[in-house]
Protein backbone atom coordinates (compact mmCIF):
# COMPACT_ATOMS: atom_id res chain seq x y z
CA UNK A 1 0.00 0.00 0.00
CA UNK A 2 1.41 3.34 -1.02
CA UNK A 3 1.09 6.16 1.47
CA UNK A 4 1.06 9.87 0.86
CA UNK A 5 4.43 11.30 1.85
CA UNK A 6 3.19 14.89 1.85
CA UNK A 7 1.93 16.38 5.05
CA UNK A 8 -1.16 18.52 5.58
CA UNK A 9 1.15 20.83 7.51
CA UNK A 10 3.03 21.61 4.30
CA UNK A 11 -0.27 22.60 2.68
CA UNK A 12 -1.14 24.72 5.71
CA UNK A 13 2.23 26.49 5.42
CA UNK A 14 1.60 27.16 1.74
CA UNK A 15 -1.83 28.59 2.54
CA UNK A 16 -0.28 30.89 5.15
CA UNK A 17 2.37 32.01 2.66
CA UNK A 18 -0.33 32.79 0.07
CA UNK A 19 -2.27 34.81 2.64
CA UNK A 20 0.91 36.71 3.55
CA UNK A 21 1.58 37.49 -0.12
CA UNK A 22 -2.01 38.73 -0.49
CA UNK A 23 -1.53 41.08 2.45
CA UNK A 24 1.83 42.32 1.10
CA UNK A 25 0.27 43.01 -2.29
CA UNK A 26 -2.62 44.93 -0.73
CA UNK A 27 -0.24 46.94 1.46
CA UNK A 28 2.07 47.85 -1.40
CA UNK A 29 -0.87 48.92 -3.57
CA UNK A 30 -2.34 51.25 -0.97
CA UNK A 31 0.09 52.40 1.71
CA UNK A 32 3.69 51.73 0.80
CA UNK A 33 5.59 54.58 -0.84
CA UNK A 34 7.89 54.02 -3.81
CA UNK A 35 10.29 56.25 -5.71
CA UNK A 36 8.33 55.85 -8.93
CA UNK A 37 5.30 54.06 -10.33
CA UNK A 38 7.64 51.80 -12.26
CA UNK A 39 9.27 50.64 -9.01
CA UNK A 40 5.82 49.91 -7.57
CA UNK A 41 4.84 47.86 -10.62
CA UNK A 42 8.12 45.92 -10.51
CA UNK A 43 7.64 45.10 -6.83
CA UNK A 44 4.00 44.08 -7.38
CA UNK A 45 5.01 41.86 -10.31
CA UNK A 46 7.62 40.14 -8.11
CA UNK A 47 5.07 39.53 -5.35
CA UNK A 48 2.48 38.22 -7.80
CA UNK A 49 5.03 35.81 -9.26
CA UNK A 50 5.86 34.45 -5.80
CA UNK A 51 2.16 34.13 -4.99
CA UNK A 52 1.51 32.27 -8.24
CA UNK A 53 4.29 29.79 -7.43
CA UNK A 54 2.76 29.15 -3.99
CA UNK A 55 -0.71 28.70 -5.49
CA UNK A 56 0.64 26.25 -8.05
CA UNK A 57 2.38 24.23 -5.31
CA UNK A 58 -0.79 24.19 -3.19
CA UNK A 59 -2.85 22.98 -6.15
CA UNK A 60 -0.34 20.20 -6.84
CA UNK A 61 -0.53 19.05 -3.21
CA UNK A 62 -4.33 19.06 -3.21
CA UNK A 63 -4.37 17.10 -6.48
CA UNK A 64 -2.08 14.53 -4.85
CA UNK A 65 -4.68 14.04 -2.14
CA UNK A 66 -3.31 16.16 0.68
CA UNK A 67 -6.17 17.61 2.71
CA UNK A 68 -6.09 20.50 5.14
CA UNK A 69 -8.76 22.01 7.36
CA UNK A 70 -10.76 24.67 5.55
CA UNK A 71 -10.15 27.21 8.32
CA UNK A 72 -6.58 27.60 7.04
CA UNK A 73 -7.60 28.61 3.52
CA UNK A 74 -6.31 32.02 2.47
CA UNK A 75 -8.90 34.78 2.45
CA UNK A 76 -8.50 35.16 -1.29
CA UNK A 77 -9.61 31.53 -1.79
CA UNK A 78 -12.83 31.93 0.21
CA UNK A 79 -15.84 33.14 -1.74
CA UNK A 80 -18.99 34.45 0.01
CA UNK A 81 -22.11 32.33 -0.39
CA UNK A 82 -24.60 33.85 -2.82
CA UNK A 83 -28.34 33.24 -2.78
CA UNK A 84 -30.74 33.47 -5.74
CA UNK A 85 -30.87 37.28 -5.93
CA UNK A 86 -27.07 37.44 -6.21
CA UNK A 87 -26.41 39.31 -2.98
CA UNK A 88 -24.61 37.98 0.05
CA UNK A 89 -26.64 36.33 2.79
CA UNK A 90 -26.91 38.33 5.96
CA UNK A 91 -26.59 35.81 8.74
CA UNK A 92 -27.03 38.31 11.55
CA UNK A 93 -30.63 39.14 10.59
CA UNK A 94 -31.54 35.50 10.09
CA UNK A 95 -30.25 34.48 13.51
CA UNK A 96 -31.97 37.39 15.25
CA UNK A 97 -35.33 36.53 13.71
CA UNK A 98 -35.20 32.82 14.50
CA UNK A 99 -33.77 33.30 17.98
CA UNK A 100 -36.79 35.17 19.35
CA UNK A 101 -39.50 32.98 17.80
CA UNK A 102 -41.59 30.70 19.97
CA UNK A 103 -41.97 27.05 19.04
CA UNK A 104 -44.98 26.19 16.88
CA UNK A 105 -46.55 23.94 19.52
CA UNK A 106 -45.75 23.39 23.17
CA UNK A 107 -43.50 20.52 24.13
CA UNK A 108 -45.11 17.41 25.50
CA UNK A 109 -44.03 16.33 28.94
CA UNK A 110 -42.76 12.84 29.55
CA UNK A 111 -44.97 10.65 31.64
Amino acid sequence: MQTNTFSPYALKDLYQAIDLMDRKIAHSQTRESFDSEEARQTYLRKLCTKRAAHVKSALILTNLGVRCDSQFLPRSFIHPVQHEAGTGIQTSTVTKETKNQKPMRPRQKRS
